[in-house]
Formats: C-alpha cells, structure tokens, sequence
C-alpha cells in the first residue's frame, strides 16, 4: 500500500494536469446526448446517485434543469428533513443563540466574591489604600467566614507580609482553586464518578446498540454528564448525546458544528441540489470567518453563521444580485467581519464617549479603543470582490467615498446582533462615487452606493465571469460571459435569468466544458458518498475530512473565499489526502457513515468504475486502477475506493 499511494498519487496528479490542459477545447463541439445529462448532474448537482441519468432521462433534461431552477416545485427530501430537525440553532434568531449556547457553561463560570460583597467602605479604604498597620487591623476584624475570601481575592503585592499573612493568602487561593475543581467536578465528572466499571467499558467500547441501551438507563442529567465525559468521536453513530454532551461541555461550539453539519446534509440529501450548490457558491463569494476576532464582549462570529445563510443568502440565490448584495451589506456576519460596525466618521469619536444617541434607536455602545475613525475594509471588499472586481474601473478614493457612505452602519449590540443605523456615526458630508454624486442623506448614501455597484456594467462582467468559473471553465469563452453580463443588465440582475442564459448555451454543453472543472474538497467529499452511496447519520467527521483536504467549512480567513480554478486543489498533498480518503470511506473507517457495498459483488473494475463515474472509465483511471491493485485481492471496496479516487472521478 505505501508503495502504491505515491505512484498512484503521481498518476493522478499527471492525468489531471493533462485533463486540465486541455480544458481550454473546443467550446462548439456538441456533447452526446448522455453526456450532456451527466455532465448537468457534475455542474447543477453534488454529484450523481445511482439512478440519477435515468431519472434525468424521464423528466427530460430540459425539463430537470428548468425545475433545478425552481426549487419551489421540487417536493423536499423527507430525509433531509430528519436530519435537520434536531440541529436547532439554524431555525433559531442570533440573540436566542446568544442567550441559549454562551462562550462558557454557566456551571463552570467562576466569578470570586467582589470586595465590596465582603467589606464595608470604610474597610476598603483601609485594606486598599491604607497603611500596612490599617490593613492588618482591619484583616484582623474581618470574621473568619469571610477572611479567606478577601485573601484569596487580594491582590499579592497586598498581602506581601508579614509572611504569616502571605502564608495564610497563599492558602485560601489554593483553597478557592480547590473548591473551583471540586465544583466543576461536580458538574462535569469523569467516567468512574457516573457509572460502575462494566458500564465504563460499555460507554467507551461498546456497539452502538449497547451504547444507547446504555443511555437509555440513564436518568437525564446522568445521561448528559455521560456524554460530556465522551469524546465527541465515540458518539457519531448517537449524534443526538454527541450533541446533549456537547451542550454542557462547549456550547458556544455547537452553532457552528450545527452550521457545518446542515451544510454537509444538505449537499448529501437535498433534492433542490442547484439551490444548494449556489448557496455554496454565494456564501463563498460573499465570505466571512467564523472565528473572526470580535471586540465586544460575547460577539461571537458562529452565533451569526445559521442566520447569515438563511436570512442573507439562501433567500436571493435565485433573486436579484442587488437584493442578494444589500442583504449582505446589513447582516451582523458582514459588518463584524469586515469592521463596518465600527466605521464612524472623525467628528462622531467624542460622541462615541457619550454612549447612546438622542433621538434615535437605543443603541448599547460595542465600541472599543479600536476605533479610529472610518475603516475602509468593507468599502475596498464590496468593490473589488463583491461587485466590480480588481479591474472594475474605481480608485481609491472611490473606496474612501464609499467607506463613508457607510459611516453608521452598525450592529445594535453583541446579545442582540442585528443591524442599526446610527446616524450620529454617519459621515454626512458630500460624496462622489464613480462619478455619481452622494448628497448627505444618512443611510440612504449607502443605499444609493448599493445601487450604483448593483447596476454597473463592471459588476454585470464579473459576476457573470465568476458564474461562469464555476459552472463552465476555468477560462470561459467570452461571448458566454458577455452575454451573461447583458442578461444581468437587461433584467436588473437577475440571477436566475443569468443562469438560465448560461444553461441554454451550447458553451455549457460543449466539449470544451466537459470535465473541465477540478472538484473541491466540500465536492469529492460530498459526490463519493452520494455515488456509493452511503447513509449517513452524522456528519462530524465528513465535515473534518473536507476541512483535511484544505476547505474547512466556514473556515476561509480572507475575504477571498476558497479559490473558483483548479490550480488551488491541483497539488501532491492534495491527491495524496483524496486517496486516502476514498480508502477510509469505502473501508467504512469514516463514523457517521454506512455503506453497503454488495451491490459491488461479483463485478469486475471496469464495471465497478462505469457506474461510480456514470460513464466509462478513461486510459488514465483504468492505469491508476490497475497499479493500485497490484499483490492485492481485488475486493468490491478496494475497486470502489480505487474508482473513487481515479484521475476521473476528480473532476466533473
């Protein structure tokens, strides 16, 4: 196996490099006719399952497309369903989250008795200002039941002699430190504090039936301390105690592995796949961080995430690009990511101080010593990654214009992350913009800049480009992306008139477009499963093997997104991981995850390749498969994992 890994590696880095080569082809030779429904399933879909091209053939390929784009009249997965019911915090407002899943356990919080709990004024004055002679007398009068507690909390230099009084300070914070330990074990105990040792080796050993038999005897608050004691590993077939545990252990976490795990099901089982391969699309275009480093006090990136995608994105993927922008532009993920919330002009910093403005919303102040005036980081974004692009034709001092425009833009305050206007933030001098006049008009200059870039013919350009990046080429043809780009104009950016433009084309169905596009991690992950396929109950440990492979969910730092080309995902660490990926998948070493592989048995490679690819397997993959079997027994899931992880089945 070691020797094979490389060579096969090596094998399907050339093949791809070849493929990728020649992805610049013909873009007016015609695909077959069974080639065009295979590649609409590689570019509309996450991959297709075993029975998807004769399902696509019964409807009609024109007609699947055409509903592809109308996800309203497509009847939900009811598995789908299932499997989002229990991860609650996608249905559920940012503030809820806030309240419900805090950075911390509320039992393990450990707040000390404040002084003034503890002592009078007078004796405050005279442990923390007076002389070393005022302090020992009035530690001395203290009563002994809260001594230890004012020692413990004293600052050391306070408490520095006589050394019987260091010693005894010395003593009560180790007794306070004790007392913490004792309570958090209390709260969280370890295995042998819950159960006797044949349980402990149930909980830690056992299949999942006896696991959940086990969790069943349980009285509920035994049963959650339980499954926090759990690594979160041992539960991935009882995702629903993974998640009970995980809501005493780390709550703040489970917003985000909500997030992650939704968007993982949903490529897996939605069957609106268009829709959800362009909510990936959006939000990647439209990025943000989720462990951006927030100033306020419990502003947490993850409690934003559910609502960023339901609320900003999901809603307009098929809508028009201005609402879809102006969406965005007011939600908590965008303002705080990139620090538009704390954008305000030079004259409002001394307001800043006062705290709440008169006359308008009561706003509670998130602002730090951070602020320095108007921050340009969302005025260069919009313009150069959301809307125009690099080469869009704006300046400098059009991003200055714009930052502007958005003085005020806020968020109405870290429990209750929703967005504001304040108007005592907003730059309300003139502003010119490309050329067009801002007059002051409070929030409506951002409105109106949202306008302009929405309208502009560079945005029509690079919109239609990326779309075209990501559905055609790498390098689509021009007069596909200009015709996109004067569909986007001549119905005010409608998207889903562009994409119909683009799906209509002979481009989309060409030779030039076929195989064309290298699958990203979320895409491997998700099309291997879907291929087998596989059923899966929890999708943990697939949302860890994409982020393995270089596209964490969530996790892109830069407001860049993951890359839309192929040259990103075309390297030997890479390949490399895919393999041995494709090996733990098929050899059912991924939790969460269960395959049937007898619908393999008794078939050779070739046919095993032929139903995985949806097409037959090229020269390049038959080779990798033939090198990959060498002094091995040619087992169903050895064929499938070699197929998988084929020159073939990277791309789409």
């Amino acid at each position: 196996m070691k020797r094979w890994v490389p060579t096969a590696a090596a094998a399907l880095a050339i093949a791809l490099f070849c493929l990728h080569a020649s992805a610049s082809g013909p873009f007016d030779k015609s695909l077959s006719p069974d080639q065009q429904i295979l590649h609409a399933l590689n570019r509309l879909t996450f991959g297709p399952r075993p029975g998807d091209m004769e399902e696509v053939r019964r409807i009609g390929l024109r007609k699947w497309i055409d509903l592809q784009l109308h996800p309203e009249r497509i009847p939900e997965n009811a598995v789908l369903d299932a499997r989002l019911k229990p991860l609650e915090t996608l249905r559920m407002e940012p503030a809820q989250i806030v309240k419900d899943y805090p950075a911390t356990p509320p039992g393990l919080v450990f707040r000390p008795p404040q002084l003034q709990q503890l002592l009078s004024q007078d004796q405050m004055r005279a442990v923390l200002t007076g002389t070393a002679e005022e302090r020992m007398k009035t530690l001395a009068s203290v009563a002994p039941e809260k001594r230890g507690q004012v020692l413990s909390v004293l600052a050391p230099n306070l408490v520095e002699s006589p050394p019987e009084l260091k010693k005894e300070a010395e003593e009560a914070r180790k007794a306070q430190a004790e007392e913490r330990q004792k309570e958090q074990r209390r709260i969280m105990p370890p295995l042998s504090d819950l159960l006797n040792p044949d349980q402990v080796a149930t909980a830690q050993r056992g299949n999942p039936e006896q696991v959940a038999a086990l969790f069943a005897y349980l009285e509920p608050a035994k049963r959650q301390q339980v499954a926090a004691a759990l690594p979160a590993q041992a539960l991935s077939e009882l995702p629903g105690m993974r998640r009970l545990g995980m809501k005493l252990r780390q709550p703040q976490q489970i917003p985000l592995a909500d997030a992650r795990e939704g968007k993982v099901f949903r490529a897996l089982y939605s069957n609106r796949q268009l829709e959800e391969v362009l909510v990936d699309f959006w939000l990647n275009h439209f990025n943000v961080y989720e462990n951006k480093n927030v100033v306020p006090a419990g502003a947490q990136m993850r409690v934003l995430l559910a609502s960023y995608e339901r609320d900003a994105i999901r809603p307009h993927v098929f809508g028009h690009f201005k609402d879809l922008l102006l969406a965005t532009a007011r939600h908590p993920a965008m303002l705080y990511y990139l620090d538009n919330w704390e954008s305000a002009s030079p004259e409002a910093l001394e307001a800043l101080k006062i705290g709440p403005f008169a006359g308008g919303p009561n706003i509670i102040q998130p602002f730090g010593q951070r602020v320095q005036g108007i921050n340009e980081n969302y005025g260069r974004e919009l313009m150069e990654l959301h809307t125009l692009g690099v080469n869009g034709g704006y300046t400098q001092q059009d991003v200055i214009a714009v930052a502007r425009c958005f003085t005020g833009w806020t968020v109405r305050s870290p429990t209750a992350p929703e967005f504001a206007f304040a108007n005592f933030m907003h730059d309300a001098g003139e502003k010119v913009v490309l050329g067009r006049k801002i007059a002051a008009g409070g929030e409506q200059d951002g409105l109106q800049v949202i306008d302009i870039l929405a309208r502009h013919p560079s945005t029509a350009k690079f919109i239609s480009k990326e779309l075209a990046q990501r559905f055609v080429a790498d390098d689509p043809p021009q007069a596909l992306v200009d015709r996109m780009a004067q569909s986007f104009l001549k119905t005010d950016g409608d998207l889903r008139a562009m994409m119909e433009t683009m799906f209509n084309s002979p481009e989309f169905f060409s030779e030039g477009a076929w195989l064309a596009k290298v699958k990203s991690p979320l895409e491997i992950v998700v099309s291997a499963v879907r291929a087998m396929p596989g059923e899966v109950v929890d999708t943990i440990a697939l949302a860890q093997k994409i982020a393995d492979l270089g596209e964490p969910l969530y996790g892109k730092l830069e407001p860049t997104g993951y890359p839309n080309t192929n040259e990103s995902w075309l390297n030997t660490a890479s390949l490399l991981g895919r393999i041995n990926f494709a090996t733990a998948l098929v050899s059912g070493q991924i939790s969460g995850v269960r395959l049937d592989s007898s619908r393999w048995d008794g078939k050779d490679a070739d046919s095993i390749a032929r139903e995985l690819l949806g097409r037959e397997a090229s020269a390049e993959t038959r080779e990798a498969m033939q090198k990959g079997l060498e002094g091995k027994e040619p087992t169903a899931r050895l064929l499938a994992g070699l197929a998988i992880s084929s020159p073939d089945f990277q791309r789409r």
